[in-house]
């Protein structure tokens, strides 16, 4: 019998969302991998160099899901949060920028990883590398504060009219 998957919420807008950080957590598992195994010198130079052209094809095929459900947050479910709790300073103000840290650590990675690799020192990989495990660890604790922040104030905040509403705007795929 498979196992279900608990959703730590019932509402069904923040289910959307919390499945889509299921999935893309998935998805980063794969590749941090590899960023943990350069962390740890697994790999010889030419070992290095292939896991890194691997990291990067992984790394291409998050983008368009990851962005495809931070556009949604940003679209929909922060301006209604914000009408409540303002967006200059505080919970949604810290996720935006939480967005931009992400695509900078990613665009990073991507510029240094485009091209020929061959050349690179196992160096030059791991510290090129060292974007992508910063990216996964915002990333990672992104998730978290906004299952832990965001996703009760839309519970708590939101007349079940907004809630309705904004489960009908992200009930949408990101793939």
């Amino acid at each position: 019998m498979a196992e279900e998957s608990k959703f730590k919420f019932d509402l069904p807008a923040l289910c959307v969302l919390e499945n889509e950080h299921h999935y893309l957590s998935h998805l980063m598992e794969i590749w941090h991998v590899i960023v943990l195994s350069f962390e740890r010198d697994v790999y010889t130079v030419e070992e290095g160099s292939e896991a890194l052209q691997s990291l990067r094809k992984l790394i291409v095929e998050f983008i368009e899901p990851f962005k495809n459900h931070t556009d949604k947050e940003e679209e929909f479910l922060f301006p209604l949060l914000a009408k409540y709790v303002g967006s200059e300073q505080g919970p949604v103000n810290a996720v935006e920028e939480e967005h931009e840290e992400i695509d900078a650590y990613i665009g990073h990675f991507l510029h240094h990883t485009r091209g020929d690799l061959s050349g690179l020192t196992m160096q030059e990989m791991k510290d090129v590398v060292r974007d992508a495990g910063e990216a996964f660890e915002v990333i990672t604790v992104h998730f978290v504060k906004e299952e832990a922040i965001l996703f009760p104030m839309v519970t708590n905040i939101l007349r079940i009219e907004e809630q309705d509403k904004l489960y009908e705007q992200l009930y949408t795929s990101i793939l």
